[in-house]
């Protein structure tokens, strides 16, 4: 898939602008405030991803006319490829998805326009905390499984329910029957996902400076093979634990994605300009398991590409990118000099 052009009305700074976009590799320059992190918004929004930060209000991402009314705004793409459609998404309180002349949900949207978008700083991968990494695999879900976001998003209100429980000293039984079943799947569906992005992952062999190996480990559990069995073993071990901490401490909400190079953790073992490789080689990865699922290429966005990345980094990274035929979009604060790359310079919100 690809956006063939774009055209975005009171979206944050971004001008009221149509712009046509190539098949290719589309960095987006400009000093800081430009807009480029807003665009590479903007096309998360469209493809059903939603606001960068997870509890934005949607009311804030609408540009204020000058007397102080809230005006609506609208995001137009064409995407062509494996389908060829004009999609929308329409801002006020909330945000409302179209494909051609009939409304859609978010699931929809990112099943049939596939997008994998790493908007703050994708080396945090490996060394950030373990909840960039369930990031990764929640993305991949959503994309590949119709079902992971809705049970996701489930489990989640489960996990509040207890939380709220247990900070009352009530009984979270009521609780985790609900969340066994769904928190169980997830760990399924996880395990699996990583299993997938490990094997993609020997594609990019040339991106990790050595054998890098993936294992899911699952919050609070491991004990059991099956992971219903697992869930409810976890939760009578940890019982005076979470009573004392007033926590959960078993489920998804505590999984992790062990990276490893031999018996070293990779965080450790790689220095930060080999981190950022790796962590690329694993978002091509997965932009690879995704092709594999749902027969569609997705469009790839990244934000400050460039950063912790040497000259040589910076040149394998870009080739590994261009060899997936996926479209990118990256921005940069500074220009890439590369065969094959489009420069798309902006300032204030313009596309020069």
């Amino acid at each position: 898939m690809r956006f063939s052009a774009t055209y975005f009305h009171n979206f944050r700074n971004i001008q009221h602008e149509r712009r046509e976009w190539p098949q290719g590799f589309n960095l987006i320059t400009g000093p800081n405030g430009a807009g480029k992190t807003n665009f590479l918004e903007g096309l998360n929004l469209i493809s059903g991803w939603g606001p960068l930060e997870r509890n934005t209000r949607i009311a804030s991402l609408v540009r204020w006319k000058d007397d102080g009314r809230e005006e609506r705004a609208s995001l137009w793409g064409r995407v062509s490829g494996e389908e060829d459609a004009d999609i929308f998404a329409s801002l006020s309180v909330r945000c409302s998805l179209k494909i051609g002349e009939g409304g859609t949900d978010a699931t929809t949207m990112r099943g049939r326009i596939p997008v994998l978008s790493w908007l703050s700083g994708h080396a945090s991968i490996l060394r950030g905390g373990a909840s960039n990494r369930r990031a990764l695999l929640d993305r991949v879900g959503a994309l590949v499984s119709p079902s992971y976001a809705a049970r996701l998003h489930d489990y989640r209100y489960a996990l509040r329910q207890k939380t709220a429980l247990l900070r009352k000293s009530y009984n979270p039984a009521i609780a985790d029957r609900v969340m066994i079943p769904l928190g169980s799947w997830l760990w399924a569906a996880r395990e699996e996902i990583t299993r997938m992005i490990g094997n993609a992952l020997r594609e990019f062999a040339d991106l990790t400076p050595r054998p890098v190996d993936l294992s899911f480990a699952r919050g609070g559990g491991g004990l059991e093979d099956n992971p219903a069995t697992d869930f409810r073993r976890g939760l009578v071990l940890n019982r005076d634990r979470e009573r004392a901490s007033r926590i959960p401490l078993v489920g998804p909400q505590r999984d992790d994605v062990r990276i490893s190079c031999g018996s070293r953790d990779a965080a450790v073992a790689l220095s930060r300009g080999q981190s950022r490789r790796t962590a690329s080689a694993l978002i091509l990865a997965s932009a690879l398991v995704v092709e594999r699922r749902l027969g569609r290429k997705p469009i790839l966005v990244f934000d400050e590409l460039a950063s912790e990345l040497d000259s040589e980094g910076r040149s394998s990274t870009i080739d590994a990118l261009m060899r997936t035929g996926c479209q990118i979009f990256a921005a940069s604060t500074d220009p890439i000099p590369a065969a094959g790359v489009e420069l798309h310079r902006m300032i204030s919100g313009k596309f020069l």
